[in-house]
């Protein structure tokens, strides 16, 4: 039986591009063939961290014509305010049709798994009937924040919201990540 050729995109973030790096050595180990995509200026680190391994690592550009985005930036360490990284992890959209070349020119993939923040890349799985999983490589607290609160488990008030099962943690709207 052949080994499952696995490919994995994470989002541009060192803190969503270290698990699945961790995660690419793990599906070595256990025999699969893994490509791990990336951009040109996201590879120096990609490549640095697995230069002892088997993966492949392919390149797809970046767009470079997002108004609020300075050219050269391909991740969200290099972003020149942090506020901007809506406007970068809009901007990944247009990478679709790259992305889909990448997988035209490949050998039969037997999965892909890609950075959550990447929901379109369900779309292109389901284009070239790919099962996808999506990578969720936030900490458990914020999860289970995000459970509670979109489940309207809280309570807001002038000083903070109280979390329903959890009284004496007190959170202000702020302390939230825009997308919740």
């Amino acid at each position: 039986m052949a080994s499952p050729r696995i490919l994995l995109f994470p989002f541009m973030a060192k803190g969503h591009t270290f698990p699945m790096l961790q995660l690419a050595r793990l599906l070595l180990r256990h025999g699969a063939t893994v490509t791990l995509i990336t951009t040109p200026g996201n590879r120096p680190f990609i490549s640095s961290c697995l230069s002892d391994t088997t993966v492949s690592i392919i390149d797809i550009p970046f767009p470079q014509d997002v108004q609020s985005i300075p050219p050269g930036v391909e991740s969200t360490d290099k972003l020149p305010d942090i506020s901007l990284w809506p406007d970068l992890l809009a901007a990944t959209k247009l990478m679709q049709a790259h992305f889909e070349q990448v997988l035209e020119s490949l050998p039969r993939i037997s999965f892909m798994i890609t950075d959550f923040f990447l929901g379109w890349t369900l779309d292109s799985a389901n284009k070239y009937n790919i099962p996808r999983l999506a990578c969720y490589p936030m900490g458990t607290f914020q999860l289970c924040l995000a459970r509670l609160v979109s489940g309207s488990r809280f309570v807001a008030g002038e000083e903070g919201i109280k979390l329903a099962d959890f009284p004496w943690i007190k959170l202000k709207r702020e302390d939230f990540d825009p997308i919740l």
